[in-house]
């Protein structure tokens, strides 16, 4: 299968994606949530699957709060600064760390949290590996879902005057750059997780009004403030469906 594998991009993704506000904001809404829907009490008992976890900032924040983690990225970077960065955890055992594509790893077991963020837009067909994710999530068990908005897309071309490419629906990026290849309607996301028996206990938008905004416009406000806003919002419509990315937290029936 084709994907996007982000090794001699590491730089370039790290401090365009996470050392920024909208990083900070990104990582701040994810939080919220996470703390508002998932059994956070007893974290120290479960066990959790950060698939495609990229530079690890959800292995850790899962670790922080007592969770063991099973993290693995196709990315050679990527491990490699995961094992670096977090040795202690991986000495601990709380946290193993492995190489491989979400596309054909492979369990033995299944776990209690399967977190899988912004990493289904870089494959050439993520539906049907969405679907065999799934099956990592024991009964009982809870998916966190992040995928990248394709009328979110739509939207800021159509804004940015590039009209004709967008009424084309050639908007995906190429393999190159940080636009995602295969952006995703959140609607088929719902429908597809509903259609495998998964309940879905939230769909929030990440981001669902300042990446709309001028610069000059976010600019004018406190970070703190901006958080609040969008914070308000992200589970409202129709908000939740304008957003950069959106979050999906769902559970598997027992």
């Amino acid at each position: 299968m084709t994907y996007v594998n982000f090794d001699g991009l590491f730089d370039r993704f790290s401090q365009q994606i996470y050392q920024t506000q909208k990083g900070r904001l990104r990582m701040h809404l994810i939080d919220a949530l996470y703390n508002r829907y998932l059994p956070i009490d007893s974290f120290k008992s479960l066990s959790v699957l950060d698939a495609a976890g990229g530079l690890g900032q959800m292995s850790h924040w899962f670790m922080n709060r007592g969770a063991s983690v099973n993290y693995f990225d196709v990315s050679n970077d990527m491990v490699s600064h995961v094992n670096s960065s977090f040795s202690n955890y991986v000495e601990s055992t709380q946290l193993k760390v492995q190489q491989g594509s979400i596309s054909s790893i492979s369990f033995d077991h299944s776990f209690d949290i399967v977190n899988i963020h912004a990493v289904l837009e870089w494959l050439e067909d993520p539906l049907p590996v969405l679907e065999s994710a799934l099956r990592w999530v024991r009964p009982g068990g809870y998916i966190g879902l992040m995928v990248y908005n394709k009328h979110m897309l739509m939207l800021r071309n159509l804004m940015r005057g590039t009209l004709k490419r967008a009424m084309s629906g050639e908007i995906a990026g190429d393999k190159r750059g940080l636009t995602p290849i295969s952006p995703l309607d959140p609607i088929e996301i719902s429908q597809l997780l509903q259609n495998n028996g998964f309940s879905v206990i939230t769909q929030a938008g990440i981001r669902s009004f300042s990446d709309l905004a001028e610069k000059t416009v976010v600019d004018w406000y406190e970070e703190e403030d901006l958080f609040d806003a969008e914070l308000q919002l992200c589970e409202q419509r129709p908000y939740c469906d304008m957003a950069r990315y959106v979050l999906f937290i769902a559970r598997k029936p027992s």
